[in-house]
């Protein structure tokens, strides 16, 4: 991304601020006292990458001990700190160049320079640029029966995340839900009843896609990312832009008390532009859950999608506590997973995704392994 010019102030603005320094022109300049030679201008920035350069000149002993840096939430937060360089015979340079990450919308951005007694220092200008954004993440999930705090909770996550929620369980559990995602940027779609996965999954994804987000996932509500590892995985993901899906690895308890790693597939994973472009919907036929993803992996190989698996160990999953937590759920499970184990073998000639399956749908070549989702996205 080129930079983008946010803001330029002469040292002798009315915006910065100063306890110890006298305006002399277009310049501010230390007068012989210890403190703050600058501060300000207390800014309102949204979420991005940024640099502040300061120009103007100081003497050999300022560069070792003058420091400037750049704060928010009244000074209490400082984003990046540095010690100001010495220009030559008292010429104007730049003295510092400040990069700094904006996290969450910010409203009081404040630039400070400390000087001591002995320090010689004229500031001239300061220049602001945005130098890149931080992606947008739209985060699509499904609940059932529970309220999913432990993967609210993991993730701590420096860029702009908004959730897509869409609750196919109790209303006992919405006022839990509600309230779980009061102060976050959510849109929350209580059904209250087991419309299909594959459904809520299509839903979610046309709202985030409409929403502008750079990147889509889609994850289970029993994940809980372990440490910076939501954040990690979408660092991979970045790297892989025009990708297909992407998934994670993520470590899994027993019941004997043992604990497996492993590939997450579509518990947790990223819906990337080829997937949209190419391949499409989830098939809704497949209701309410069971083999939708199998499916989808079919005819992800038959238009040679990229897929990529992050390796490292990202999250901890507690694979099927949506069955185990509920009783209702727990016994139909044997008939879904049975019809639409039937439903996959009808359309591709097996239900094991891999050689032996059929090139189109039903075999038909007039089928197409392309599914459009309802909305254009």
């Amino acid at each position: 991304m080129k930079p983008q010019f946010v803001a330029r102030f002469l040292g002798s603005d009315a915006a910065l601020c100063t306890e110890i320094g006298q305006r002399k022109g277009h310049a501010l300049v230390s007068t012989g006292q210890a403190g703050h030679l600058l501060y300000g201008p207390y800014m309102a920035l949204e979420p991005g990458h940024y640099q502040v350069d300061l120009y103007g000149s100081a003497n050999g002993a300022s560069a070792t001990e003058a420091v400037a840096d750049v704060c928010m939430e009244t000074g209490q937060r400082i984003l990046a700190e540095q010690g100001l360089q010495v220009t030559m015979e008292g010429q104007e340079g730049l003295l510092v160049a400040l990069t700094f990450a904006v996290e969450a919308e910010c409203q009081d951005m404040e630039v400070r320079v400390r000087v001591g007694r002995h320090h010689k220092i004229q500031l001239g200008l300061m220049e602001i640029y945005k130098v890149a954004d931080f992606p947008r993440v739209g985060i699509v999930v499904v609940t059932y029966g529970m309220v999913p705090t432990r993967l609210v909770d993991s993730i701590h996550s420096k860029h702009m995340c908004e959730w897509y929620v869409h609750h196919h369980g109790s209303e006992s559990l919405v006022d839990g839900i509600t309230h779980l995602f009061a102060e976050r940027r959510s849109h929350l779609h209580f059904h209250c009843e087991n419309r299909g996965l594959a459904k809520s999954w299509n839903d979610g994804i046309i709202e985030s896609t409409k929403s502008g987000n750079d990147i889509t996932v889609v994850i289970n509500d029993d994940v809980e990312f372990l440490q910076a590892g939501f954040d990690d995985w979408i660092e991979f993901i970045l790297t892989h832009r025009d990708h297909g899906l992407i998934f994670l690895t993520g470590e899994e308890p027993q019941e004997d008390g043992t604990t497996v790693v492993r590939p997450q597939d579509f518990a947790c994973f990223s819906f990337g532009p080829q997937a949209r472009k190419l391949v499409g919907a989830f098939d809704e036929e497949f209701t309410p859950a069971y083999y939708e993803d199998m499916d989808y992996i079919v005819r992800a190989s038959l238009c040679n999608i990229s897929t990529h698996t992050d390796e490292r160990i990202l999250c901890r999953h507690e694979r099927s506590s949506t069955k185990r937590q509920n009783v209702e759920i727990y016994e139909k499970v044997s008939y879904f997973w049975q019809k639409n184990r039937e439903l996959m073998i009808t359309k591709w000639g097996d239900a094991t995704p891999g050689v032996g399956t059929y090139s189109y749908p039903f075999d038909d070549a007039k089928n197409s392994i392309f599914i459009p989702f309802r909305e254009a996205i």
